[in-house]
């Protein structure tokens, strides 16, 4: 998330502050992290086209990855709009300390969308690692309810930011001025500080247990094929693989992004006074995790997509080829068919 250095009361920034926003590293950072977005765009668009027409992934997991990929875009219209703006102050005011910075009050709407699509983004990683546990260990039951169960992923994924933000900027007064519309308000420093290592955590608890699941479902999909002559087990244990392996790149793509950048105020906040102001200034703007999540995590749905459907074709035939009987070649048939339909559906 953004940083903890408090608003300041007078609408001029300091000497090393205005300096630093007004330094060719910030300017560059601010056209380098427009690329960046703007590609992002672009990417979530291929990437939510390949959710649409290839069912790879389960109707739940589905719908909780369209949302992740929608958030990113919304978060990432948001931190185009307050660079923009931030940039154009920097080149108009380039000389004028006193009108470069922005008032706490003029940066409600777009701190509030830009937090709550934050933290929407860690909801999202922990909906995505309980959809594959249900999948895993309550299949059957979870397999009737996949819109059901989304849809109140993403619910909780709204209501959860919303109730953290409530609790941070309640009693929030918006006075002083800030360099970035993305900081917060002067008295909220220490819970916004709260949430910020409590995210962190949290979030590398997730990927962990993500790396757990998916080795466990490796080691069960291995057992499935020792124990079991079913094609459909057989079948279904290596798809709940694909699938538990790509949920698990996820996470933990947007838990390097995200934790590791999100550590910049924390450690700042311990060491506030031997770290100068405009290191932390140019370090925080080129360490915004979001962004470089939302520009990575399609990439990835992309890949694992096309991947899953490679080796699911390629595990079809090689099942195959181990009997020869009837009945396994009407099982595989059977197979081949659903695999077909799921990656090319009929279009109406």
């Amino acid at each position: 998330m953004a940083s903890t250095v408090p608003p300041v009361d007078s609408p001029c920034a300091p000497p090393e502050l205005h300096e630093s926003f007004t330094s060719p590293i910030m300017l560059f950072c601010h056209s380098f992290m427009s690329v960046i977005i703007f590609a992002s765009f672009y990417l979530s668009y291929r990437a939510l086209k390949t959710l649409k027409k290839q069912n790879v992934f389960g109707m739940s997991t589905k719908i909780l990855l369209q949302s992740s990929i929608i958030n990113g875009v919304v978060h990432q219209a948001t931190t185009a709009f307050i660079r923009f703006r931030a940039l154009y102050r920097a080149i108009r005011y380039f000389h004028d300390p006193c009108s470069i910075q922005f008032s706490s009050a003029s940066c409600v709407i777009e701190g509030l969308l830009y937090y709550h699509t934050n933290l929407f983004c860690s909801v999202v990683c922990l909906s995505l690692f309980l959809d594959r546990l249900a999948s895993t260990y309550i299949h059957k039951f979870y397999k009737s309810v996949p819109k059901k169960a989304a849809y109140t992923f993403i619910v909780i994924q709204i209501l959860i930011p919303a109730l953290i933000l409530y609790w941070v900027f309640y009693d929030a007064i918006y006075i002083g001025y800030v360099p970035l519309c993305n900081y917060p308000p002067k008295n909220s420093n220490e819970k916004f500080y709260i949430v910020n290592a409590t995210r962190i955590c949290i979030f590398w608890i997730i990927a962990a247990a993500s790396i757990v699941h998916f080795y466990q479902s490796f080691k069960h999909e291995k057992r499935i094929i020792h124990e079991k002559y079913d094609t459909n087990a057989r079948y279904n244990a290596f798809e709940n693989l694909l699938c538990s392996r790509a949920v698990c790149w996820i996470i933990c793509i947007q838990a390097v992004c995200l934790a590791g950048t999100s550590a910049i105020p924390s450690i700042f906040n311990i060491y506030r006074g031997s770290i100068p102001i405009a290191w932390f200034h140019g370090a925080i703007a080129f360490a915004t995790g979001l962004t470089y999540a939302n520009f990575f995590v399609p990439i990835v749905i992309t890949f694992e997509t096309n991947r899953i459907i490679r080796l699911r074709r390629s595990k079809i035939q090689s099942l195959r080829r181990q009997k020869n009987d009837f009945d396994y070649h009407h099982d595989f048939k059977t197979l081949l068919e659903s695999s077909y339909k799921k990656i090319h559906p009929k279009t109406s």
